[in-house]
């Protein structure tokens, strides 16, 4: 194991946890690293998204199988929690390579509210569509919207090419709109109403020379106004 970033403080997790090492660095970030697993205990994160209901409040997934909830407002005194949506409790979604879409309070984390299991490989993406309907991606090429009070499937979208790489889910709530990127570099968007896409863009690539062909890694709707949204696609190349 390389451990690239202990050039500074490092200390090892006494009784509690004596495989973990801890370090500091420059760049002002601490890591720990698990000695018997040979990884970072923090390791990438494949998703973040921020709450309709609480701009401030964000939550991330990562590949330790954790979701993080951040606040950089918080005071680190106690709070109330001021909303309660959506389904009256207030959800934190997300979806695991065992297929599944787990859905969790905020106040008690410690056990799913619901799981919901229809994907027929690992779930990459989970948005809320409204305060009851949650849309969802997965690497089996397919997008599906569930009921998130009975875990009903409302509907399975299909069409585009998705088997191996996170290429983004966003959705554009009041347009009713999905969107998602394609290993082909290509965005689809598709109508909640509508199983098959209603409009495509971008250039497929095919193979370049001595590496990979470009694909889309992330799509966001701008929720600017309540009639008009604009796209922001970005790509594997660094370029939006």
């Amino acid at each position: 194991m390389r451990l690239l970033h202990m050039r500074l403080g490092q200390a090892q997790q006494p009784q509690m946890a004596p495989r973990v090492i801890g370090s500091g660095d420059y760049d002002g970030v601490v890591m720990e690293y698990d000695l018997e697993r040979h990884v970072p205990v923090f390791e990438r994160v494949w998703a973040i998204d921020y709450s309709r209901w609480g701009p401030t409040l964000g939550a991330s997934a990562s590949d330790d199988g954790t979701t993080q909830l951040w606040d950089p407002t918080a005071s680190p005194q106690p709070g109330l929690l001021r909303r309660v949506q959506p389904l009256r409790v207030a959800l934190v979604v997300a979806g695991c390579a065992d297929r599944r879409v787990y859905g969790y309070a905020v106040r008690r984390p410690a056990e799913p509210v619901f799981v919901m299991d229809r994907h027929g490989k690992a779930v990459t993406y989970t948005k809320f569509m409204d305060p009851r309907t949650i849309a969802s991606s997965s690497v089996d090429g397919s997008l599906t919207m569930w009921d998130a009070e009975d875990g009903r499937v409302i509907r399975t979208y299909r069409g585009h090419v998705n088997t191996k790489r996170f290429v983004g889910l966003s959705v554009w709530r009041n347009g009713g709109l999905l969107s998602c990127g394609l290993e082909n570099n290509r965005v689809y968007v598709y109508d909640r109403r509508w199983a098959g896409p209603v409009w495509v863009e971008g250039q497929e690539t095919g193979p370049r020379t001595g590496c990979e062909s470009g694909f889309v890694s992330s799509v966001c709707w701008r929720q600017t106004e309540e009639e008009r949204c604009m796209l922001v696609v970005g790509g594997s190349d660094g370029m939006l």
